[in-house]
């Protein structure tokens, strides 16, 4: 599970930050992003043939699309200590927005 929040932010109980949630289901790697726009898409895994990149193709999504919803994300893992993430999200009229995250872990 990860939780995604600007750095420096105090936790603020009355704000949702988007939680997403990676987990097996049979044999699959399943995503389930709880996000802030009020709805939960879900996402299947494939791995790269080098196993450093995780991609995940939308399956479908519980709750309401009005203002919009995740569809896709790719995880790349660079080292024991950082990945990056790419994620897109569809606006209402199909409109994609894409996102990149460098993460590193804190030490």
């Amino acid at each position: 599970m990860h939780e995604m929040k600007q750095p420096g932010t105090p936790d603020d109980p009355a704000k949702d930050d988007p939680i997403t949630v990676l987990y097996l289901e049979g044999n699959r790697l399943i995503l389930t992003h709880y996000c802030d726009a009020g709805n939960r898409p879900r996402m299947a895994a494939r791995t790269s043939s080098d196993g450093k990149t995780v991609e995940f193709d939308f399956l479908d999504v519980a709750g309401s699309t009005q203002y919009g919803h995740m569809h896709h994300a790719v995880f790349t893992i660079v080292d024991a200590n950082h990945h990056t993430e790419d994620w897109t999200y569809v606006e209402p009229g199909d409109k994609p927005v894409h996102a990149h995250f460098d993460l590193q872990r804190e030490k």
